[in-house]
């Protein structure tokens, strides 16, 4: 009985502990106000695992561009603004990326030990990617390759090309055929494609669970999927005379890591797992939406087929892409899709004690003629976690009017009234910034729209329903949204080329 009166009593002071540290918490750390919630120890985590938008636009609204938020007993600092924020962010050497690199490279991707605790290597490896993925040259090449892929499963020998008037999954169609397409255009021919692609999306589905730490009882179907992809990308790698044939960018890569003497199975199959996630986790989605939102509006997507048609070639059977890749309307479709569905988090760790120059909260975006000047300092702490949600910009309704709706013709008024279109302000960064920028940008864009134009050229897809939202909860923060369901089109083939005098 006395060993149970201790155990409660003890129980009892903790809680009080708790309480009172709760109530006596800072309201501002280095001038930071700060969101402490109302549950002890938590904080407001509860809140931010179910609704994380809700809750930081609501911080944002009533304590500014930066804030601290308390989550299970951990300050992290939230900032918001488009514009000092942002480029304080990416150019501050005392904020570090590779931090939250190395946590993903060693808990997600499984990355070999040497290769996560050598973090000079690390740094070289991202520089080295980034020039190789903006070499125009290689990139050429491989995007000829994914359209040269992409053709043979829509054009008329493919299972598709049988489809009269038949209802679909758009969402099924586009997921298997951009990430068939790509594989095989970055990797070559003998890419194991049919092997890997359920694993991976096992694995893909399940990398929240990776990031919360779930043991591996609790997550079994991710583990399993993760294994399943790490060794068949394992075995690929060890036959060189396949990896010879992948492209460009994938042959430096792996040079790269051969030449530091980084050659074993364990080397190469975890980083080249992170590079086809980072690849084809965001791209698959983002090019499912472009095609969703253009056939949702038949305005649009009557204007969309128009482009396609003059844009093609009799002479050679092909498309001009350097037109279609610089059209505006497309473009503008394109940046309109990134702003509604990706959703990226940008982190850094203070590794020393910083100061963050940002906006003052009063700032009037649209009625400034010129960047703003004025700005308030925060005193960030050595290893302070700082993020940065994009959504937080991208659906803000000051910078953008009715933000939840697809309207790409904001992107095409070039004004101050409609400043997204102005480079200083960074009131639109959906592949982040500075010097760990997404490297694979450039061939997000030309998948979707290779896959865009290949659909629109071959088939009429007329909706059934109503297009789906997209899934935001646990992924909130990862990258491109992924819909909550599928996407029910009809499918018919053209029985007649499209042209623009058709139109």
């Amino acid at each position: 009985m006395p060993n149970f009166e201790l155990l409660v009593s003890s129980i009892c002071v903790i809680l009080a502990g708790a309480v009172v540290y709760h109530f006596l918490l800072l309201s501002s750390e280095g001038g930071i106000p700060l969101v402490k919630g109302k549950v002890p120890v938590l904080g407001v985590a509860l809140d931010f695992v179910s609704g994380p938008q809700k809750l930081l636009h609501a911080a944002r609204q009533s304590k500014g561009w930066i804030f601290d938020v308390y989550l299970a007993g951990q300050r992290m600092t939230i900032v918001s603004d488009p514009i000092v924020g942002n480029r304080a962010m990416w150019a501050n050497r005392s904020l570090s990326l590779m931090h939250f690199v190395k946590f993903l490279d060693a808990n997600v991707f499984k990355y070999s030990p040497r290769v996560v605790n050598d973090f000079e290597f690390l740094q070289r490896v991202a520089k080295r990617l980034i020039s190789v993925m903006t070499y125009k040259p290689d990139m050429n090449e491989t995007a000829d390759k994914i359209r040269e892929e992409y053709l043979k499963l829509v054009d008329d020998s493919s299972e598709l090309a049988r489809h009269s008037g038949e209802v679909v999954d758009l969402y099924d169609y586009c997921r298997y055929n951009m990430f068939y397409a790509s594989t095989v255009g970055l990797f070559g021919e003998s890419f194991p494609v049919q092997a890997i692609y359920e694993p991976f999306m096992d694995f893909e589905d399940n990398i929240p669970k990776f990031l919360k730490m779930y043991p591996r009882v609790f997550n079994m179907k991710g583990y399993n999927g993760r294994q399943k992809v790490l060794d068949e990308l394992g075995k690929y790698f060890l036959d060189t005379e396949r990896v010879r044939t992948s492209a460009p960018f994938v042959r430096k890569m792996y040079d790269t890591f051969v030449e530091a003497g980084y050659d074993s199975y364990e080397d190469l199959s975890g980083y080249f797992c992170s590079i086809l996630v980072a690849a084809k986790s965001n791209s698959v989605p983002g090019a499912f939406w472009l095609l969703a939102e253009v056939i949702r509006n038949p305005p649009l997507k009557a204007q969309v087929e128009r482009i396609i048609a003059d844009a093609y070639v009799p002479a050679t059977g092909d498309f001009d892409w350097d037109s279609l890749m610089a059209n505006q309307t497309l473009e503008a479709c394109f940046k309109e899709m990134l702003r509604l569905n990706v959703n990226l988090a940008s982190g850094r760790v203070a590794l020393d004690d910083t100061t963050l120059k940002v906006t003052t909260d009063t700032l009037d975006l649209k009625d400034s003629s010129s960047p703003p000047t004025t700005t308030k300092e925060y005193r960030i702490k050595k290893g302070s976690n700082l993020l940065m949600f994009y959504n937080l910009v991208n659906w803000d309704k000051t910078l953008y009017p009715d933000p939840m709706t697809f309207k790409p013709d904001r992107f095409l008024v070039d004004d101050r009234e409609h400043n997204i279109t102005h480079p200083e302000w960074r009131a639109f960064s959906p592949w982040g910034g500075g010097s760990h920028i997404c490297p694979g940008r450039f061939l997000a864009h030309i998948e979707a729209v290779a896959q865009l134009t290949y659909m629109l050229w071959f088939y009429d897809i007329v909706p059934q329903e109503e297009m789906p939202k997209p899934k935001i909860g646990d992924r909130y923060g990862g990258g491109v949204f992924k819909p909550e369901r599928g996407y029910k089109v009809k499918i018919t083939r053209r029985s007649t080329p499209l042209t623009a005098s058709s139109l």
